[in-house]
């Protein structure tokens, strides 16, 4: 159960009804932990349809709540901090909790004096 990149539509695609290991697909599918709701479908459905950042920050909150703390499909068990640090005279540096330091790298620039 691990979270990559700075987009969890894949990710939480995963929890879809129907992507559970089953004897039909040699036990191959993603949702090992079998949950299944049609809102969440749905919600799934509009995340791929919906360009709007608000509007996925929105829909991708309510999908992990879902997960987490309405039904306890995934417990959270660990939050593993980080240090990170940058140059006063580095700009553009935006951390973001669910990738590598690094990920935006491309927008950085220096500040002149």
């Amino acid at each position: 159960n691990v979270f990559d990149g700075t987009d969890p539509q894949a990710y939480l695609a995963a929890y879809r009804c129907g992507g559970e290991p089953k004897p039909s697909s040699q036990w191959q599918g993603e949702n090992i932990n079998r949950f299944c709701d049609p809102a969440y479908d749905a919600m799934i459905d509009e995340l791929a349809r919906t360009g709007d950042l608000a509007r996925r920050g929105e829909l991708g909150k309510k999908m992990n709540d879902m997960l987490t703390k309405d039904s306890f499909t995934i417990v959270p068990l660990v939050d593993r901090g980080r240090v990170s640090a940058h140059a006063n005279s580095l700009g553009g540096v935006v951390l973001n909790v669910f990738d590598s330091e690094l990920w935006n790298a491309a927008d950085w620039y220096r500040i002149g004096n």
